[in-house]
């Protein structure tokens, strides 16, 4: 069945088409929605079901018969339309209206993005030097030592920032100097530091405590100052202190007791130290990679033309939504919606925070697909063999024959189907990374030569590259695992 078609250019890589239904069709589905419509209600004159077409019509009308049918045949045309116009959408269509006489479905067809990548191999990013702070280092080992600092007794003369275990009665004097019935504060057996830089009211009370030793007892006098908003603003006050016990707060050196403390492999203090500074040199070599990535994909992007259809944005989006509730619950958050219920947003809301980053890492898949299949990057069976394996890590050696048996089972199914291209798209992936920074590096990279063997690889990698992993493959293992239990 041939269907007139009209096509509509759209910008953004969308094509517009009006689907046509010839009368002959429309007419045998108003029959068919008359025929159902007769048998649900009763038409006055009439059987139920035994009304005349004409009748019907003139009784309902064309709407509402076609209300019956008009969703159902659009879907049914719209496939029919793609096929017969040999289109491969990039994503679900949409509907945008719907004319009745003759019935016309308005649709919008997402087009395949267009990638035109600018000279990439001319592209150069300098490294960064990965420096190391021992500062930073410090840092680290006073947050462990933090760990073992507390309060100690000490007899020296109380100072800023020393617990301090008193008794403090405070009265408000008359103009004459004598105490009144007004007390400001009695309290006993009250713990208290004194802080230079945040000291209580009224002003220099903090600076009074200073200089007792414990035992002793001291009296001072203060006014209160005239701008303060307390009662007593104004007034002299007299204060009676006796300090009972002084503490310091003590953060130990870093020894081999301590050390050992932390973990069974730190022997000494030099080893913990050692690998403090190991896992500041990672962390510090990874952050510096991932900046690399960044500068070597923006100059990429900037280079190149792009252009993708909106939906293409609302596809990214759903697929970073589905890597944070994975993350989530890897973190014992039971998944996205409990973090949107726990920080008030709604779904549309995190959608639309996540748009900007969304468009910035599709166009980074888009550069990166497009490279990975300019230069034929592709994966072999031996590549996929070791990624699954390093998905699944090996059995222990007293495993049992049914272990075995089960994760070759779960080893077979990541080799076959969806899985498979998983796999396969994370091995192109990281292939063209490596295969970029040699590029921008200014390594000698040969150009890719085109062959059989390379083509029918090729088109088994064949999918979408991504700048940043989509699932961890312990997920992908999780994943496999269900479908065998299922």
């Amino acid at each position: 069945m041939s269907i007139k078609i009209t096509r509509v250019e759209k910008e953004r890589r969308q094509l517009g088409l009006i689907i046509e239904v010839d009368k002959a069709r429309f007419d045998k589905e108003m029959q068919k929605a008359a025929r159902k419509v007769a048998n649900q209600h009763k038409i006055p004159g009439f059987r139920k079901g035994k009304a005349p077409y004409n009748i019907i019509l003139r009784h309902f009308g064309v709407g509402a018969l076609a209300e019956e049918f008009v969703d159902d045949l659009g879907q049914e045309m719209y496939k029919a339309a793609i096929e017969q116009e040999g289109i491969e959408p990039y994503g679900i269509g949409s509907m945008d209206s719907i004319e009745m006489d003759p019935l016309r479905y308005h649709v919008t067809i997402p087009l395949t993005p267009e990638v035109k990548l600018g000279d990439y191999r001319s592209v150069r990013v300098e490294d960064v030097p990965v420096v190391v702070d021992e500062a930073e280092v410090q840092a680290r080992i006073d947050q462990i030592l933090e760990r073992e600092s507390g309060y100690e007794p000490v007899e020296r003369p109380s100072e800023y920032g020393d617990l301090m275990n008193v008794d403090v009665r405070a009265v408000v004097l008359d103009g004459e100097g004598n105490e009144t019935d007004t007390v400001v504060m009695d309290e006993t057996d009250w713990d208290i530091t004194p802080d230079e830089e945040n000291p209580m009211e009224p002003a220099g009370f903090d600076a009074a405590l200073l200089g007792m030793l414990p035992g002793a007892e001291k009296i001072f006098e203060i006014d209160w100052p005239e701008e303060s908003p307390s009662m007593y603003a104004g007034q002299r006050v007299r204060f009676q202190v006796v300090l009972h016990e002084n503490q310091a707060y003590v953060k130990p050196e870093l020894t081999d007791e301590i050390a050992q403390s932390i973990g069974p492999d730190f022997e000494t203090a030099e080893a913990l130290v050692n690998r403090i500074r190991e896992n500041m040199q990672e962390e510090r070599a990874s952050e510096s990679e991932n900046a690399f990535m960044e500068r070597v994909f923006d100059q990429l992007v900037e280079i190149s033309e792009l252009d993708y259809p909106p939906i293409a944005v609302e596809m990214q989006i759903d697929q970073m939504l589905q890597t944070t509730d994975y993350h989530f619950r890897q973190m014992g958050v039971q998944g996205l919606d409990a973090f949107l219920e726990m920080t008030q947003q709604t779904v549309e809301e995190y959608r639309i925070a996540q748009r900007e980053g969304a468009e910035k890492l599709l166009r980074r898949n888009l550069v990166l697909s497009e490279i990975a299949t300019v230069e034929k990057i592709t994966a072999d069976d031996d590549e996929i063999d070791a990624q699954i394996g390093e998905m699944f890590g090996e059995l222990d050696e007293d495993a049992t024959a049914e272990q075995v048996e089960a994760r070759e089972r779960l080893v077979q199914m990541m080799k076959e189907g969806s899985s498979r291209l998983s796999v396969v798209e994370r091995i192109v992936t990281a292939k063209t990374f490596d295969l970029l920074k040699a590029i921008v590096r200014g390594e000698d990279v040969p150009l890719p030569t085109a062959d059989v063997a390379s083509e029918t690889a090729n088109d088994e990698s064949e999918g979408e590259i991504v700048a940043e992993t989509e699932t961890e493959p312990e997920a992908a293992a999780q994943e496999a695992v269900a479908e065998a239990e299922a």
